[in-house]
């Protein structure tokens, strides 16, 4: 468990950068009152964590700069009490108690407490939600209602995970993590109708980053291979994606193949990292091996499946 409390701006910035987003926190225009703030977080595995979050009115931003060090994590704030924003992706939402909003830690990014608010925050790495990133940017700070079906289900489940995570043991945690996993994937799924269609730069992006994923396995999937399905030029491609607001296209790829990699380590039987290797793209096992070091800091084959603590690397 984690928790921490602050009295002041710099302090809650300094609290999200360590357990939560590098923010830039600043006052809001309706603060008419010194500043609180508090958090309580707890992790069902590597997986899954949720946090409590409780703070009166204030503003905070990211620039967005990604780089190797950045983690990817998806975060699907649910409201409890009072008014919270979210601008990400060119679109702006409010979330009031009930509904929720989904926002990630790699694009830039505005969060502010309206008025004095908390929230419940489930907390997930990009490569655990198997909806793909193509549906997971189509509904970046888009406010769900509360009458969604399955956020309610979602809601009510992390609520009474919340209040009792510290007594379950880790392969019970483990198990209730993949169920949160599960659920979250079917609310994403369900939320992809015609009002969250894209259009333009967006959507073309989307077909493209399709046709990556459906093609992932591909050792020479590169810039100039998406450029030659398309007809486009390599230089064409990396603008539609800047456009879209996505990541580079050479990024977009590596971080699908690792993402796959995630969900083929989690399933049993396990595969050898060879077979992982191949089945995602990488070159041979050495580079998949140090791709994946370097994005989740251990080697491929100390992964831990749900409900297993993962192996400590030398």
């Amino acid at each position: 468990m984690f928790s921490a409390a602050a009295s002041s701006l710099d302090e809650w910035s300094s609290i999200a950068e360590s357990s939560f987003v590098p923010l830039r926190v600043q006052r809001s225009p309706t603060a008419h009152e010194g500043f609180h703030g508090e958090i309580v977080g707890h992790g069902l595995d590597q997986r899954v964590g949720l946090a409590r979050i409780a703070a009166r009115p204030c503003r905070m931003t990211r620039s967005g700069r990604v780089t190797e060090d950045t983690p990817d994590t998806l975060f699907l704030s649910i409201q409890r009490t009072g008014s919270f924003r979210v601008a990400q992706e060119g679109r702006a939402a409010r979330a009031l108690p009930g509904e929720a909003v989904l926002y990630r830690s790699t694009g830039r990014l505005l969060l502010e407490c309206e008025a004095a608010t908390s929230c419940l925050t489930i907390q997930v790495p990009s490569a655990c939600v198997g909806v793909g990133m193509p549906v997971v940017s189509a509904l970046l700070a888009r406010t769900i209602p509360s009458s969604t079906p399955a956020l309610r289900v979602l809601a009510a489940t992390a609520g009474t995970l919340d209040d009792t995570v510290e007594d379950l043991d880790p392969l019970t945690a483990g198990r209730m993590s993949s169920a949160v996993l599960e659920m979250l994937d079917a609310l994403l799924g369900s939320l992809t109708g015609p009002e969250v269609a894209p259009a333009g730069a967006v959507a073309f992006a989307m077909t493209m980053q399709r046709f990556v994923l459906d093609n992932l396995a591909d050792p020479g999937m590169s810039v100039d291979t998406i450029a030659r399905r398309f007809g486009v030029s390599g230089r064409y491609v990396t603008r539609v994606f800047a456009e879209a607001g996505q990541p580079p296209p050479a990024t977009f790829v590596r971080d699908e193949r690792l993402r796959r990699a995630v969900r083929l380590l989690e399933r049993g039987p396990r595969p050898t990292v060879a077979a992982v290797a191949a089945r995602c793209g990488f070159a041979d096992a050495t580079t998949f091996a140090r791709a994946f070091r370097r994005r989740y800091g251990v080697a491929p084959g100390t992964w831990a499946r749900p409900g297993h603590v993962p192996a400590v690397p030398a």
